[in-house]
């Protein structure tokens, strides 16, 4: 078993995986470092806590609280950049259509 101070710096590291994953838009990596998060949060709340690292866990589930808003606020406005690449395309491939069929 894994102790409790060994899952918050796992956990802690994570951060920086999804931030780069994020920045090289590898989703597939985004999404295996989430699982292996989701993972590593569901051992950790299956451990006896003492009070020191209760307030400890508390601290770094608020500090993935708020990087989490930030990332998806990025992935928000790249979401949003794909879906008006993938509007341009559907508008061009039917110009291109219709062009051919003249």
């Amino acid at each position: 078993m894994i102790s409790t101070a060994a899952l918050l710096t796992q956990l802690e590291g994570y951060v920086v995986i999804i931030d780069s994953a994020i920045e090289t838009r590898d989703w597939n990596e985004l999404n295996e470092v989430l699982v292996k998060r989701q993972a590593a949060l569901e051992e950790l709340c299956s451990l006896p806590l003492s009070t020191y690292e209760r307030d400890a866990v508390v601290k770094i589930m608020t500090l993935m609280q708020m990087t989490d808003r930030q990332f998806i606020a990025v992935i928000q406005v790249q979401k949003e950049v794909l879906q008006k690449q993938a509007a341009s395309l559907a508008h061009d491939r039917k110009a291109v259509q219709a062009y051919q069929i003249e």
